[in-house]
């Protein structure tokens, strides 16, 4: 099934016919006007569902809507830049990140751009490690948070607000910018500090959808990129995905009908496969992909950063969607995904021909993804499981805030080498309790690693080398996420989709700890309350959930924990 205008072929093989009879029934149903009127029955037939769906599809008509907005935003860049600011660093979480870090690394930087920096983890180590890079004066912050409430950007605000201040006195405003929605309580804090500029944008646009509003264009423009460029591509997409009427065929029903129909038919694992160059689209898809179809037990697994093996190294759990350029062949991957389709693996492939095509396929998977909602009969717009997470760790830096510390996590199953292993089985030691935890795998099953740690090359290589392990030996999906930024993306499929997840949560103590200004706690504790508070949503949710905490030395801690893997999966049948 081609979808040559904007570069998309399906290979789907058995499922074809399904997929087909799905966009026929929708546009038979008068899809694309009833879509684009925001006619909330196509996803439920709930009243107060229904103001739900319709409260968050201001994204519709961002590309247009933006387009008026390019020349204010290249107005605020010649200011920024007149001003001499040497460096952006964008502070947020979720959607006000994602985009960023696609922009940054997926273009080249042209010269006399300014560099971009992305604060999204409260690991302090990370913090300290950006704050030694930046010449503080003439560094240029931008704290990006949708409800104006989100405690991490706040968080972040506040510590480089006091560091600024320190070096320009009252005059600290003026390296900041506030990205928020209208109304909400950070607008007042960033006009009382005298922020250099509040962007307000859209109530009706979610967080995961702002890729193309001030939230993602702001940081594109400061990093260099041509957002007029960007916006064109993704008006097209729009034309083409039925804003002006009926087409014939349109690019994000298709790819929503898809990969609806293929979850509902055991399909559910969207393994992505990318060139280097385009790695980091998977991190935007993720969010993108697991916050808005995770839920009442359904949804669609993203699958990024995995190795692409031989067919029968995979379930009838997945589909494959390799996004490329055109220019670049990489053929080894194009020949694995030619025996997947052979095999029977349903597979998606797109191509773009520069970076610059981004705006059109973020459009089209947005498009698509709130098409996958239709046909798997849930509200994509929503996250009703991700304030889990944050409730608990709320209650639990209230606890911080009274007693001084986190509560102790309990008795561990196994202790060794000063690394504990908790989880609800049990065994004599690492390998053990390793053992009785995967011994609950099953077919269809995934594991994700969510890493409450100072990201490092070697720590990422680690963690790499474990998922392979387990995808070697189990055949199940692995996923990996850095904490807490994943609790703002896949972390709503983590509670809210099916119970199919094995949870590997890793920990570490935190020896050069960074105190946060106006708090009694420090970054090192926020984070560990994060995690706790994570893992105890998790178990609330009948989850499976092994936590590792590794002691002071991360890097030298997960070798040890990934011998004691291979010991434990030696033993597996």
């Amino acid at each position: 099934m081609p979808d040559t205008a904007f570069s998309a072929t399906y290979h789907l093989g058995q499922y074809q016919p399904a997929v087909e009879t799905e966009i026929n029934t929708l546009n038979s149903q008068d899809f694309t006007n009833r879509f684009w009127h925001k006619d909330a029955t196509l996803w439920t037939q709930n009243a107060e569902a229904q103001q739900s769906v319709r409260s968050f599809m201001g994204w519709l008509d961002t590309p247009a809507v933006m387009t008026e907005r390019v020349a204010e935003i290249k107005h605020f860049v010649h200011d920024v830049r007149a001003a001499g600011f040497q460096h952006i660093v964008i502070m947020g979480m979720g959607g006000s990140t994602m985009a960023p870090i696609v922009f940054q690394r997926s273009f080249h930087q042209g010269q006399g751009d300014l560099p971009l920096s992305i604060l999204d983890t409260t690991d302090p180590g990370t913090v300290a490690e950006l704050e030694a890079e930046l010449p503080l004066k003439h560094t240029l912050f931008i704290v990006a948070s949708k409800s104006g409430t989100t405690a991490e950007p706040l968080a972040f605000g506040d510590y480089f607000y006091d560091k600024v201040k320190a070096i320009k006195g009252d005059k600290a405003g003026e390296n900041f910018v506030a990205i928020t929605d209208p109304g909400s309580k950070f607008v007042d804090q960033a006009t009382k500090e005298g922020y250099r500029k509040i962007f307000l944008n859209f109530a009706e646009v979610g967080g995961r959808f702002s890729a193309l509003t001030y939230f993602g264009l702001v940081p594109a423009a400061l990093f260099g990129i041509n957002i007029s460029a960007m916006l064109h591509g993704a008006v097209e997409m729009m034309h083409a995905c039925g804003a002006q009427g009926p087409v014939a065929d349109n690019p994000g029903l298709q790819l929503g009908a898809a990969i609806g129909v293929l979850a509902k038919q055991g399909r559910d694992k969207l393994t992505l496969i990318t060139p280097d160059s385009l790695s980091s689209l998977g991190l935007w898809l993720e969010q993108l992909l697991a916050e808005s179809t995770g839920k009442e037990g359904k949804g669609i697994l993203p699958v990024a950063g995995e190795p692409l093996g031989r067919p029968d190294e995979y379930g009838p759990d997945r589909v494959f969607v390799y996004v490329g350029y055109e220019d670049f062949k990489d053929q080894a991957s194009l020949d694995k995904l030619t025996a997947l389709e052979q095999a029977g693996h349903p597979v998606i492939i797109i191509r773009l021909n520069e970076p610059m095509d981004l705006g059109r396929e973020f459009y089209r998977w947005e498009i698509g993804v709130a098409v996958s909602g239709i046909v798997l009969g849930i509200n994509p717009f929503d996250q009703p499981n991700v304030q889990a997470a944050k409730t608990a760790t709320d209650q639990l830096m209230k606890e911080v805030t009274e007693k001084g510390q986190l509560p102790s996590p309990g008795q561990p199953a196994a202790s060794q080498d000063g690394i504990s292993y908790y989880a609800d089985v049990a065994g004599q030691d690492a390998a053990g309790v390793l053992l009785a935890f995967f011994e609950q795998a099953q077919p269809g099953n995934f594991m994700t690693l969510q890493a409450y740690l100072h990201e490092t090359e070697a720590v990422n290589k680690e963690l790499a080398e474990f998922r392979q392990l387990v995808q070697d030996k189990l055949r199940i999906a692995t996923t990996s996420g850095y904490g807490p930024r994943f609790l703002h993306s896949t972390g709503q499929y983590h509670k809210g989709g099916p119970n199919n997840g094995l949870f590997v949560q890793f920990t570490a103590d935190h020896p050069h700890d960074l105190p946060l200004p106006g708090r009694t706690y420090t970054f090192g504790t926020f984070e560990n309350a994060q995690a706790q508070g994570d893992l105890q949503a998790l178990r609330d949710n009948g989850r499976r959930a092994l936590h590792i905490h590794l002691g002071p030395q991360p890097e030298q801690a997960l070798p040890t924990v990934l011998t004691a893997l291979k010991a434990a999966l030696a033993h597996l049948g």
